[in-house]
């Protein structure tokens, strides 16, 4: 580069750095007297609020509206009910309380319900009158047992027939088998009133119980 136009370009850009400079100190001078000029000017300003010259005036008008209702058509006209021509006559309180009363029947015989069939045998709940012991027997303590203080009980179930004798009878229960023959020939022996069903011996299922224990 040419030694004259460098030199050229320095002072130019030297001169636009100082008017730079004078530039913005001048804009900045400017600014500031507006600033104080706005400011000594707006003291005497006063801010009103604003009023329109004419109050809106607002008028509420009444109108009648008038609605024409229809009424509705009358129902029709209910049916006559029609009524018997005869009215049956009311009883008078005398007939009111006679109650008739059928004649009695005299009783037949055959009416009676028949026996139940020999070989039906009830439970003691069945029956209207249970059996009763007549003769009671106490089972012989068998001599094992006794030697080896041994205790049990038995429960034999037995039918009481219609002359209240014991048939069919077997162990139900036994804690020891030692004591059943014993307990099977004490029931055996006994002797029962008969239970009865209306009145009729029949035959009954019972369980009797033997409790063998030996005394102290």
């Amino acid at each position: 580069m040419d030694r004259k136009k460098f030199i050229k370009k320095l002072f130019l850009e030297n001169e636009l750095e100082e008017e730079y400079g004078r530039d913005l100190n001048l804009a900045f001078t400017i600014s500031l007297l507006l600033v104080i000029g706005a400011f000594v000017f707006g003291k005497g300003c006063k801010l009103e609020n604003y009023n329109p010259k004419k109050k809106q005036e607002t008028a509420i008008e009444q109108i009648d509206i008038q609605t024409e209702f229809e009424e509705p058509p009358p129902p029709p006209p209910k049916r006559p009910v029609a009524l018997p021509e005869e009215v049956e006559e009311v009883e008078s309180e005398e007939e009111q309380d006679t109650i008739n009363i059928a004649e009695t029947t005299e009783f037949d015989e055959s009416d009676i319900p028949p026996p139940p069939p020999p070989d039906t045998v009830f439970t003691v709940f069945e029956v209207d009158e249970p059996p009763e012991v007549k003769v009671n027997v106490q089972p012989e303590y068998p001599e094992i047992a006794r030697q080896a203080g041994l205790e049990g009980k038995v429960l034999v179930e037995a039918v009481i027939d219609e002359n209240g004798n014991v048939i069919n009878a077997r162990i139900q229960y036994s804690d020891n088998e030692i004591f059943n023959e014993a307990a099977l020939a004490a029931m055996r022996k006994m002797k029962f009133k008969p239970a009865k069903q209306k009145g009729i011996p029949v035959k009954v299922k019972i369980i009797q119980p033997f409790i063998f224990k030996l005394r102290r």
